[in-house]
């Protein structure tokens, strides 16, 4: 029975990789503009279906070995706690509200950089992590698919 299950997992992640190999491979020929979002996820997921898949078929080998690796995990949120849901649901309104008052780019900036200075990051990583994040949203939204920002409420208000 395990080996029917991990021999099922297998096809359903190389199917997985197939449909998104087929969405890669037909997006080449759009516009830059029009594709993408489907080469830059699709490419991703198709780097993550193979890992799946490795995972799938050679797993039991894989797992014999000590788990080592690197902790980057955030504190789980306890779910019997009853602060979990509003605290989760607190960050996104932050989000929302903050988009809305300095505009998407700080917004999202300073989020990544609270977010990751909250939950146990340090300083040095907080600030790589929130560039990174700020780097590839201004590359991929304002130089390569330029779009336009509404004005933020704070900019509005200031007059530019």
């Amino acid at each position: 029975m395990e080996k029917r299950l991990r021999v099922e997992k297998a096809l359903f992640t190389l199917f997985i990789g197939l449909v998104l190999a087929f969405a890669i491979y037909t997006a080449r020929e759009w516009p830059l503009r029009a594709s993408i979002i489907i080469l830059v996820l699709g490419s991703v997921g198709l780097v993550l279906s193979l890992v799946q898949l490795i995972v799938d078929l050679w797993g039991d080998r894989l797992a014999s070995r000590e788990a080592e690796g690197l902790a980057f995990d955030a504190p789980a949120l306890r779910p019997e706690s009853r602060w979990g849901n509003l605290e989760i649901w607190a960050w996104i309104l932050g989000l929302y509200a903050a988009i809305h008052l300095v505009g998407f780019q700080i917004a999202a900036l300073v989020f990544v950089l609270a977010y990751t200075k909250i939950y146990g990051a340090n300083w040095r990583l907080a600030l790589m992590l929130a560039l990174v994040a700020w780097g590839f949203l201004y590359s991929i939204f304002e130089r390569i698919l330029h779009v336009p920002w509404p004005k933020s409420l704070l900019w509005s208000l200031i007059g530019c």
